[in-house]
């Protein structure tokens, strides 16, 4: 008798303390999440961990159960914005090339208005460098002191160029038909790449990488001036977005920068793509694809950039203060709560 009370202690003890699995306490972290609206930190290194375990399927099997409960909004086509006028029809394409190669790139470019008022603010507009980020100073292209300049997503989320950016149907219906879902715009970025440095920078991305700061994300790139091969083109792998596309034994690194050499093991050359292309230029990238920006040889880059999400779990940014805005932004943002959710306006 006392050796079946034993084994059943035993059995019972081992159900009891059996360890939690990477999918159990994300669950619980989540949970928290869809409570406070706050990632609890380990739930984000938990995302990580379970995107590189899985391989990226994880990231798709969760991005399925918000895909069913926050469904798109239907949308009648053709949208006009500043890609283009697109029907039904070409929004799927677009799709469709997104899914498969991970970027999209569009033909209509950025107004020269448009792109001389981002330039002004670039040079007018206080940013912080590498490697501190402890200082604001303005960029001064006839002398530069760093590799990188990163503006404050708050400066730029309250400049009226970027507002009107930021309401374009056409950039949004790109990413509602992405992400399977209503997106919510979670920031934006704008930076200088300079010739400081004549070698690859980790701080300023110059190593390949893949991004992981939510479940599913889209991300716009514009080109404020000319992008060459001597000043630092964007580069990525195309098609390694995809679960299951990342060698494992470079994935089981984790939040890594990786040597070209190593991924040139793995990805066909051709696969390799850089993007060199003229001001105004607009394109759409899944950053969980390889990707890093590339040595400047002379000159600078002025990219801005914005992020759309599927859900705000993941890291814990600040919410976009909205201290100037047009009546137009304003409206515009109380008639898309859900888009417009990371912003908090001054009243």
């Amino acid at each position: 008798m006392k050796k079946i009370v034993s084994k059943i202690k035993n059995k019972i003890s081992s159900i009891i303390f059996k360890p939690k699995t990477l999918e159990q306490i994300f669950e619980q972290h989540y949970k928290t999440f869809l409570k406070t609206g706050k990632t609890p930190p380990e739930g984000y290194n938990t995302l990580l961990g379970l995107y590189c375990e899985s391989n990226g399927k994880f990231n798709e099997k969760i991005n399925k159960e918000i895909k069913i409960k926050n469904p798109p909004n239907k949308i009648i086509a053709p949208l006009e914005g500043i890609i283009g006028n697109f029907n039904s029809k070409e929004y799927e394409t677009i799709n469709e090339t997104l899914n498969k190669n991970g970027y999209v790139f569009f033909d209509k470019k950025l107004t020269q208005e448009t792109l001389t008022e981002l330039t002004a603010f670039a040079l007018k507009t206080p940013t912080k460098t590498a490697p501190l980020y402890d200082q604001a100073i303005i960029y001064n292209p006839a002398h530069p002191v760093s590799e990188i300049y990163r503006f404050d997503m708050q400066d730029l989320i309250n400049n009226e160029s970027i507002q009107n950016l930021i309401m374009d149907p056409a950039l949004i219906n790109v990413a509602r038909n992405y992400l399977g879902c209503e997106p919510i715009f979670d920031f934006p970025a704008m930076w200088w790449s300079t010739a400081f440095l004549k070698e690859a920078s980790s701080e300023a991305a110059q190593l390949y990488h893949f991004d992981l700061d939510r479940i599913k994300w889209l991300k716009i790139f514009i080109y404020v001036n000319d992008v060459t091969p001597l000043n630092g083109p964007h580069c990525y792998i195309r098609g390694s977005h995809l679960p299951d596309a990342k060698p494992q034994d470079i994935i089981n690194r984790g939040y890594a920068r990786i040597p070209d050499a190593d991924l040139l093991k793995h990805y066909k050359k051709e696969d390799f793509m850089e993007v060199c292309a003229p001001a105004g230029t607009v394109f759409a990238g899944d950053t969980k694809c390889f990707h890093k920006g590339t040595p400047l040889k002379k000159g600078d880059r002025l990219v801005l950039e914005f992020e759309y999400t599927s859900s705000m779990f993941g890291a814990n940014y600040p919410k976009l203060k909205i201290k100037n805005s047009s009546k137009v932004f304003k409206q515009f943002c109380l008639t898309n709560k859900s888009y417009a959710s990371n912003f908090e306006f001054d009243v």
